[in-house]
């Protein structure tokens, strides 16, 4: 059964997320990252940067790749971030690529399009997410692999992926015409103000896919970082 994510940093446009498979490090294929797609099916959600980084290597469904992978990662996006860590976004869909390598990405930045046709080594649309250090981590489990020639560490993406976010530390702005302020972090709590496109508010908590502001709790899905 699917698991419920409900991510603080996105990295599909949706506010909630299912894991459809975790991360293994001890099964026989050693599965790297999470398996994830949209709450809706019918969704077909941008794939955005975890962090900002500098595009490492793409590949597309041809099989044309940046590193000497095989095409099983289909349409994909390898971003390396400043304190060494690795992340990759892939099975995009297929021609959706926004990003060549060398390319500097910003948090919050569109790599390409979940959905079909899929690509590489899948049975339906998803995204495959991982993340990677540079070094073997002291506390945890890990994948020990190598990646465009240096050996990488793979961790589980689910608490970075959940981790609160910090009070004063994450501005947003409103991409909806006007989104709903509510009471509780709930669709069915009572409306007690509104956030106008383009005004940029201060999340200090996410929870059930909703961000607190200073006058109750938003809907995730219509706010979008501020890139400094």
């Amino acid at each position: 059964m699917a698991k419920i994510i409900e991510a603080t940093v996105k990295i599909l446009n949706t506010a909630t997320l299912k894991m459809t498979r975790g991360f293994y490090p001890s099964s026989t294929d050693k599965h790297k990252g999470v398996d994830l797609i949209p709450r809706s099916t019918s969704e077909t959600p941008a794939v955005l940067c975890f962090k900002d980084g500098t595009v490492a290597a793409v590949g597309n469904v041809s099989g044309t790749n940046t590193s000497t992978l095989t095409p099983g990662m289909g349409t994909y996006v390898a971003v390396q971030h400043p304190d060494g860590s690795m992340t990759r976004y892939q099975h995009l869909k297929a021609g959706s690529l926004k990003v060549k390598p060398g390319d500097s990405v910003k948090a919050g930045q569109k790599l390409g399009t979940y959905g079909r046709p899929t690509t590489g080594n899948s049975t339906g649309p998803h995204l495959h997410f991982d993340i990677s250090l540079g070094e073997k981590p002291k506390t945890g489990k890990y994948i020990k692999a190598q990646f465009l020639g240096a050996t990488r560490y793979y961790v589980d993406p689910v608490p970075y992926l959940t981790a609160p976010i910090r009070e004063n530390t994450a501005k947003y702005i409103c991409t909806a015409s006007l989104l709903r302020i509510r009471k509780d972090s709930s669709l069915s709590s009572t409306v007690v103000g509104y956030v106008k496109n383009g005004e940029t508010v201060t999340v200090t908590e996410v929870k059930n896919g909703f961000g607190r502001v200073k006058t109750g709790w938003c809907s995730m899905q219509y706010l979008r970082k501020v890139i400094k």
